[in-house]
């Protein structure tokens, strides 16, 4: 049931992404069917040389005819004219594709697919046909009685529809003197063919590769190509597609929608476009009907040159282009709501499923059904007809070995660049890890395997990433989460993490982001509800925010993931659009409120420190006069001391020497006048004697000079 349930929404997104693209396809078809005809294509196809050649890649490319039904047209081309040459490349490009498919695969696969893919075609037509130029050999042209043998009549739809001559219809190239009721009628039989002719040709097919898809979306998981097979890059998906398809057969544009689901699984977008090459171009039928028509040696340049540009093709694409096809794969799968658009491939959907219906009531899908006989017959045969001792003859067995060499040997070198780390597995069993930057040599699969792994890089995983449709309208509800105090929280993060050990995050994850989210979504909901609103959105987010990082590298680090959480955070917490502007305010108050408490507390706590400063400086004022007071209280004492020691011992030495130095600090700074001293000029002298002072002057020196008490002045009044 689960299968079933994954079928049909699987199925039906195939149509709505695929009508659209195919009934286009089919108007244009119809279009150049009506005013292409085969006699223009064949007069352009007559002569062996690489013009021809060229011409008949590009006349083949937009032609929507299968490889069966391309048969029947490349005989009608030879009986008309045409040369080998240009047979063998429109043998080639017309299969391949045609305007049906290319619409068909841009809608499915991208532009850049939508590019390579007829390109490829033409280009591997003009080899065939050239290789068929230059390496000629005996060809057997077929006629109408031989090709009646081969079970591939029934889709002769190449054939024109020729223009009487009764002058009511203009002759091929001159449209533009058509009436319009004849340009009516032109366009009624381009319609016809489209919507009637062509889709009863390949309606079986359509729907064998639309259910075919859906079965392969449905039944297979993600990255089933890549992460469970590995053959997402390389030469080895495109052999193993060319094994599966050369034999079988599905049409260009039943191809698309397969290949389209391939790729989507993991298969690399290289075989994806091997397979839309070979597939349509070989089947059992077009290669015993080459094989009658051109002859072995052709039927051998037809094949290489098919397989060989493919093989070119898809390598080069997976080297320059793939992430750019995968995207666009994925991007169709992904698609929203629709739009104007959208509706319009709805539109298209019912339109295409309503012809299919007209289809199966008309021809009871007889043709497809007897293709799928005729091939399995033809199939058959050639197994029957089959000799394996041909296995062994030298030029198959080299080939052989030339493909593994190709194949093998590149995937048994792992070169491990700077920042990374390298696995090597041998049977699934690791045998080497934590390889250091450089080249390793381990076994090709399957016997062996090796990946690397980035431990340097920085990874993210969005938590809560908010999901929108077509129109810009939330469509999840993973941010949101219910409080303590039941209201809802909208909240985002962000994971920041790093590798620290390779072999348990490559071996031991299938899909490691998925699940970091999820560990992360649980540590979400258990903390907030644990708490009220009021506490992640306004003053306690920072705390929250360091619950959360904490709770989260300890659920990684139980759970041993290989993963090393550096950083978590909140990056949004809001409350519900509908209230999230009133939230806001109570937000804003209660930070107002918290912002003034903040700010009293800061000045109070201000205030406080600059009065205690003041009173430290006070008191520290106070001590310092205290402690200098104390100490020139304590010198004058000792000098007071001393004095009065030596005054007990010479009393009136003592007195004199106090007086004189009494006199010598009041008379030093004023200016003395002397009055009644002589003007006459000369010297004189002014005595300060013992008649001044209670105490005898000392006694007179030596020699009857003056005491030494004695101060002596000029006439000039200077001491």
């Amino acid at each position: 049931m689960d299968f079933l349930a994954s079928l049909i929404p699987e199925t039906a997104r195939i149509f709505y992404e695929g009508s659209f693209y195919i009934l286009l396809g089919f108007a244009i078809a119809g279009l150049l069917h009506e005013f292409l005809p085969t006699d223009l294509i064949a007069r352009h196809l007559g002569k062996e040389n690489p013009r021809s050649v060229a011409t008949a890649a590009l006349f083949g490319a937009p032609i929507p005819l299968c490889s069966c039904g391309v048969l029947p047209a490349a005989a009608a081309l030879r009986q008309k004219g045409a040369g080998r040459s240009p047979t063998m490349a429109f043998l080639v490009s017309t299969p391949e594709t045609g305007v049906d498919s290319i619409a068909l695969t841009y809608g499915l696969l991208g532009g850049v697919m939508a590019i390579v893919r007829p390109v490829v075609a033409v280009v591997t037509a003009m080899i065939a046909g050239l290789l068929s130029m230059l390496l000629p050999g005996k060809d057997e042209v077929v006629d109408d009685e031989a090709l009646k043998d081969l079970p591939l009549h029934a889709h002769d739809h190449s054939a024109h529809a020729e223009s009487d001559d009764s002058g009511d219809e203009p002759g091929v190239g001159k449209p533009e003197k058509a009436r319009p009721s004849v340009l009516r009628q032109r366009l009624r039989r381009a319609v016809h063919y489209g919507f009637v002719t062509l889709l009863d040709d390949l309606a079986f097919w359509l729907l064998v590769g639309i259910l075919l898809t859906g079965v392969l979306s449905a039944a297979l998981p993600d990255d089933f190509f890549s992460a469970a097979l590995g053959l997402d890059r390389g030469l080895l998906p495109m052999l193993l597609v060319i094994v599966a398809g050369v034999p079988l057969y599905l049409c260009a544009s039943a191809s698309t929608p397969v290949a389209a689901a391939l790729v989507a699984k993991g298969l690399s977008p290289g075989a994806a476009l091997v397979f839309l090459l070979v597939g349509p171009a070989t089947n059992a039928a077009t290669i015993a009907v080459v094989g009658r028509l051109l002859g072995a040696r052709q039927l051998r340049i037809y094949l290489g040159s098919i397989i060989g540009v493919a093989l070119v093709a898809g390598l080069l694409l997976d080297a320059f282009a793939a992430d750019a096809v995968r995207e666009a794969t994925l991007g169709a799968r992904s698609e929203g709501a629709p739009g104007l658009f959208g509706l319009v491939k709805v539109a298209a959907a019912f339109a295409f499923v309503a012809l299919i219906v007209l289809s199966a009531q008309r021809t009871r899908f007889r043709e497809g059904i007897q293709d799928v006989r005729d091939q399995s017959a033809l199939l058959m045969d050639a197994l029957q007809d089959f000799e394996p001792r041909k296995l062994l003859s030298g030029p198959f067995l080299g080939a052989v070995a030339l493909l593994l060499a190709l194949t093998v040997l590149p995937s048994a070198f792992l070169i491990v660049e700077p920042g990374q780390r390298g696995i090597v597995q041998r049977f699934g069993r690791v045998v080497g890890s934590d390889l250091e930057s450089g080249l390793h040599v381990h076994w090709p699969p399957p016997i062996g395997r090796g990946r690397t792994v980035d431990v340097e890089r920085v990874r993210q995983v969005a938590v809560g990433e908010i999901r929108l449709d077509g129109g810009g309208r939330r469509t999840g509800n993973e941010s949101f989460y219910i409080t303590a105090d039941e209201n809802l929280i909208d909240v985002r993060g962000l994971l920041h993490y790093r590798v620290s050990d390779p072999v348990k995050f490559a071996l031991g994850l299938e899909d490691g982001e998925p699940l970091l989210e999820s560990l992360a979504r649980r540590e979400l909901v258990r903390i907030t509800a644990a708490t009220s609103i009021d506490t992640p959105y306004t003053t306690a987010r920072r705390s929250t925010e360091e619950a959360f990082r904490r709770a989260v590298s300890e659920r990684v680090a139980a759970q041993d993931l290989g993963i090393e959480i550096l950083d978590a955070r909140l990056l949004d917490v809001h409350a519900p659009p509908k209230v999230h502007d009133a939230f806001r305010d109570v937000a804003s108050s209660v930070e107002d409120r918290e912002r003034e408490i903040h700010e009293g507390s800061g000045f109070a706590a201000e205030t406080t420190a600059v009065a205690q400063g003041e009173a430290s400086e006070v008191l520290a004022r106070a001590r310092a006069d205290a402690v200098r007071t104390r100490a020139l209280a304590r010198g004058n004492t000792a000098a007071f001391v001393g004095i009065s020691s030596i005054h007990e011992r010479h009393p009136q030495v003592t007195e004199t020497r106090l007086y004189l130095e009494t006199l010598e600090r009041s008379l030093a700074a004023p200016h003395k006048y002397i009055h009644g001293a002589s003007t006459s000029g000369g010297e004189f002298d002014l005595w300060i004697g013992a008649d001044r002072m209670s105490v005898p002057l000392p006694p007179s020196s030596p020699d009857g000079g003056r005491p030494e008490t004695q101060s002596r002045f000029n006439t000039s009044g200077r001491p």
